[in-house]
């Protein structure tokens, strides 16, 4: 029973005070360098390494490799404008670089006194370590993404505790690791003599040493002598981090300079963008807008933190206000910030990171008073148009600040019109983009905002003659004139077609007149004529005579129940099927004459069959006959007819 109860007070006492065996390094493998910036779930084997030593604790030895600077970014006992600098400075622990997440080991057996929270540090963990002689000493790991341990918990040399961040007072992912030899606090810092003073200064300028020396121990110098078991030996240490020798600071790159050389090698592999969002940089006064930072890495979305002291965004803050005004971290390549109007005016931003500005860009701060009253704008149009043919062209109001004016509604009326040549109009602002009916087309297109697309007017432009075209924007109640075309559109003819061509004059006036609208540039005049093509002649047919009417409504009438017939008529017509002459001169006198002749008068040979009256009509009511030596004997109505000889037809009875 005794041995049982002393068997049990030993477990107690074993527990209660876990002895060190041999200490090894906090990180057993980090990010290379160059890859040190995405998170470490994120990396291949070829972007980690094993963490390098510095053999002997001798800094000397490895001040100007590069790769080591980049990794112990601060040593024991240097400044941070200098990381190289051993002696000079306060800095008590050590500072190495690698990637958020990063597994963070504990260095020895002991107990977690401390696991959580802490200003400054950020996540922090402090682990207690009793030597053989009943020595106590601390390990402290801070600025951790992730505390994997729990306060009162037993660890054993390389267990993992926690992982690697950019938490607190921290600049770039690093993980801050030191070893106090006192109980005063933990992670230990300078609690008197760094009292109401810059955290920066006192290190930079060497401040408070007696206190960095009496109560932390050079961390590397302690994990490089193998293993301490005693009071002594941790005393020895101290003692010699006193008298160490210098490092000169004029053969130290400067913490900038390393910066700097980061933040180029960073850029060799990833790419920044931003996307505001916003059209025409325009923000209203007492508006939220959200943007975004967009940053790839080798062209795919880049995960982790940004270089140096991360991405600044520098800006008028009387004018505009930005939240975060810095960017840390980008998930899955992208980062979204917000920017709020606050005074009116142009107000320029600045993106950077360390020196390199990589964006420079500026927003409009208005209010909705200042934008009611469009003073100019742009025409977008084409250099040249086809005869005949539709072009898309678009009106853009511009504001005060020469921005488009878009989503900024604006009162009034106003007016697209040609000043020369002559052309016709249709809006397709708030429809998908379309050709025209010619029912819809006027010389002058007037409109306000309620007929553009997020005030952005969409029209298309139809050419009737072949001279050159000057657009312009006017203010319907003042007629001042707000924009003009930067150059005139030029007419040329459709593709397909010559002024050999039999029935050129035919085809180019029934262009004139919109009868028939050339196909991307093209009117192929000897290819057959297919059903969609007859259709679209005939009800563009109706529509001109509609429109010749004027305003004879009894004319208007009867056009109008002709287009009514039509439409019942037309699903009768197969798109794609090839259309003969006598069926193209059914179609012709039936719809748009309307009262085929029917008698016995035959002429031509072939004026026989279901559409002879049509035949008829066509050779005594309009004297046709066709432009080829058959004419005068011959309709050749199973004869397929062609794009010219369809819009000679319609040309003869109109």
């Amino acid at each position: 029973m005794n041995k049982f109860f002393l068997f049990i007070s030993l477990f107690l006492i074993s527990i209660s005070s876990v002895s060190a065996g041999s200490f090894v390094y906090p990180l057993d493998q980090i990010a290379k360098p160059a890859c040190r910036f995405s998170n470490w779930n994120t990396l291949d084997s070829g972007c980690k390494m094993p963490i390098p030593h510095i053999s002997g604790a001798d800094y000397a030895k490895y001040k100007n490799n590069t790769e080591y600077r980049r990794i112990y970014s601060v040593l024991w006992g240097s400044t941070y404008d200098y990381g190289w600098d051993v002696g000079y400075g306060s800095h008590e622990w050590v500072d190495i670089a690698t990637a958020q997440g990063t597994p963070v080991l504990s260095i020895g057996e002991g107990v977690v006194i401390n696991a959580g929270w802490q200003a400054g540090w950020g996540n922090v963990i402090s682990i207690k370590h009793t030597l053989s002689d009943g020595k106590l000493i601390f390990s402290d790991y801070a600025h951790l993404s992730k505390i994997l341990v729990t306060k009162g918990g037993i660890v054993h040399a390389g267990d993992i505790i926690g992982e690697v961040g950019n938490i607190g007072n921290s600049y770039g992912n690093h993980l801050h690791f030191q070893i106090d030899t006192t109980d005063q606090s933990h992670p230990y810092y300078y609690v008197t003599c760094g009292k109401w003073k810059d955290p920066i200064a006192v290190v930079n300028q060497g401040l408070c040493r007696d206190w960095l020396t009496a109560n932390t121990i050079d961390p590397i110098a302690f994990l490089e002598n193998g293993t301490i078991t005693t009071t002594a030996a941790v005393q020895v240490l101290q003692d010699k981090s006193k008298t160490a020798p210098k490092i000169e600071q004029k053969s130290i790159k400067t913490r900038e300079q390393i910066l700097e050389e980061e933040i180029g090698e960073f850029f060799k592999d990833h790419s920044l963008s931003v996307s505001l969002g916003i059209p025409g940089n325009n923000i209203e006064v007492g508006r939220t807008y959200t943007a975004q930072i967009h940053v790839n890495y080798r062209n795919r979305p880049f995960t982790g933190s940004l270089p140096a002291e991360w991405l600044v965004l520098s800006y008028d803050k009387s004018g505009v206000k930005l939240f975060p005004d810095t960017i840390i971290a980008i998930e899955n390549g992208v980062r979204d910030f917000q920017i709020t109007g606050v005074k009116s005016g142009k107000h320029g931003i600045s993106f950077k990171i360390g020196k390199l500005v990589f964006l420079s860009t500026s927003v409009n701060v208005y209010k909705k008073s200042e934008m009611t009253s469009p003073e100019q704008g742009i025409i977008l149009q084409n250099t040249s148009i086809v005869l005949g043919d539709e072009k898309l062209s678009a009106v853009v109001f511009r504001t005060k600040y020469a921005s488009n004016q878009i989503d900024i509604p604006y009162n009034g009326r106003y007016i697209i019109k040609s000043l020369t040549g002559k052309a016709k109009f249709c809006n397709v602002s708030n429809r998908q983009i379309r050709k025209c009916a010619t029912s819809e087309l006027v010389e002058e297109l007037e409109f306000g905002y309620e007929d553009t697309y997020r005030g952005v007017l969409l029209a298309n432009i139809l050419p009737f003659d072949y001279m050159p075209i000057s657009l312009v924007i006017v203010k319907k109640d003042t007629n001042k004139t707000l924009a003009k075309s930067p150059t005139d559109i030029l007419i040329t003819n459709p593709k397909g077609i010559d002024k050999t061509y039999i029935y050129f004059t035919e085809t180019i006036s029934a262009l004139k007149q919109g009868l028939m609208k050339p196909n991307s540039g093209y009117i192929l005049q000897d290819r057959d004529l297919i059903g969609k093509q007859a259709k679209e002649l005939i009800q563009n047919t109706l529509a001109h005579l509609f429109l010749k009417a004027g305003n004879d409504q009894v004319k208007k009438q009867q056009i109008f129940m002709k287009m009514k017939d039509f439409e019942v008529r037309i699903k009768t017509i197969d798109d794609y099927k090839k259309i003969s002459r006598s069926e193209f001169a059914g179609l012709v006198v039936e719809i748009i004459d309307g009262s085929p002749i029917i008698n016995a008068d035959k002429k031509w040979l072939d004026e026989t069959g279901e559409y002879k009256d049509m035949m008829t009509t066509l050779r005594i009511r309009y004297n046709f006959t066709w432009k080829d030596q058959f004419a005068e004997r011959y309709f050749q109505g199973d004869k397929s007819i062609t794009v010219g000889e369809s819009m000679y037809m319609i040309e003869r009875i109109l």
